[in-house]
Formats: structure tokens, sequence, C-alpha cells
């Protein structure tokens, strides 16, 4: 059974680089994936692979690139065709978002930030919670390896070279090292 953090406890420097860490890796993997998919030659972009990745930029550049400071809407973020179909496009707004998200200063991962969406099944009701930039990171992460599990295996398919435990979850990958680590003992 785990200890129960306080309440509204700020993420220390040491946990809040890893955090930035772990989404700039991701954003490197995404480069890289849509890299995998340009030029002659190359897997199809479109269709698959630029569609969920269009998915993923746009919901990092929702957060980073909001007008308004206090507050995010993942739904209403604009859908750029473009995205799904030119992995060149799809590099570029990465490198974007991994460049804003390496000047991101610590501290502002605390500050609070209004989530706002769309509930019920329909999408016909309005929420708005209270978050942190440092919240929704631990956020897009998830989303972000959740979409990468959705490509892994076309990925494989077509021959592309993926990276260790793409489109796992950091804490699947920790349970894996130590259950090996138990199978060895």
């Amino acid at each position: 059974m785990h200890a129960a953090l306080p309440a509204h406890r700020p993420c220390a420097a040491e946990e809040a680089l890893n955090l930035l860490a772990l989404n700039q890796q991701l954003l490197q993997q995404a480069v890289q994936l849509a890299a995998d998919h340009a030029g002659p030659g190359r897997p199809r972009y479109a269709g698959l692979v630029g569609p969920h990745l269009r998915h993923v930029i746009e919901h990092y550049e929702a957060l980073l690139f909001r007008a308004d400071p206090e507050s995010v809407n993942y739904d209403a973020r604009p859908r750029d065709p473009e995205l799904e179909t030119d992995p060149q496009c799809a590099r570029r707004r990465l490198l974007a978002v991994h460049d804003l998200l390496s000047a991101c200063v610590l501290g502002a991962l605390h500050a609070p930030l209004h989530l706002r969406g769309l509930g019920g099944l329909a999408g016909d009701s309005d929420f708005v919670v209270t978050s942190s930039l440092g919240r929704e990171l631990v956020f897009l992460a998830s989303h972000t390896v959740h979409h990468f599990a959705l490509l892994a295996g076309h990925c494989r398919q077509q021959g592309i070279a993926l990276p260790e435990g793409f489109g796992l979850a950091p804490a699947t990958r920790a349970h894996q090292r130590g259950s090996a680590a138990l199978a060895c003992a």
C-alpha cells in the first residue's frame, strides 16, 4: 500500500526535470517516426501514422502554444490535415514543440491551469477542472505512449526499426525489468 502524498505537493526539481525529459524523449521518437516515413520508397505516412502523429502534435500544441496562459482546451484545438499527409510538416511542428518544451521553466510546472473540455458521450456538456502544466505533461506523455502503442505493430510490419520499449508505458517497462530480475535470481 502506498502512503498518501500531501495535497498539492509540488514536484521536486529532479522530478520536474524527469517529466520534461520524458516528454522530450517521446517527441524525439515522434520526430524519428515522421522521418522514417519521409521520402521515396518509404512506408506510407498518410492513413495510419499521419493521423496519430497529427493528434499527438495538436495536443502538445494546444498546451504549449495556448493563447490563454491560464487555460487549455484540447477539444477546441485546430485540426490540420497537412499533418496527416506530410511527414516533413509533422517533423517541423514536432521540433517546434520540442524546442518550446526545452525552454520550459521548472517553476511553471506548478502554476494552476484550467482544463476546459467537452463532456457527455455526445460532447453536449462543458467542464472545467483545475490542473497544472506539470499534470498536463503527465497526461500528454501517457497519451503519446498510447498512440505509439497503436502504431508499433504497423511500424514493425513496415520494417521500421523502433527504439526498445516504443509504445510501452514507463511503468510497464519498469515492471518488465523487475520481473526479469526476479526470473534471473
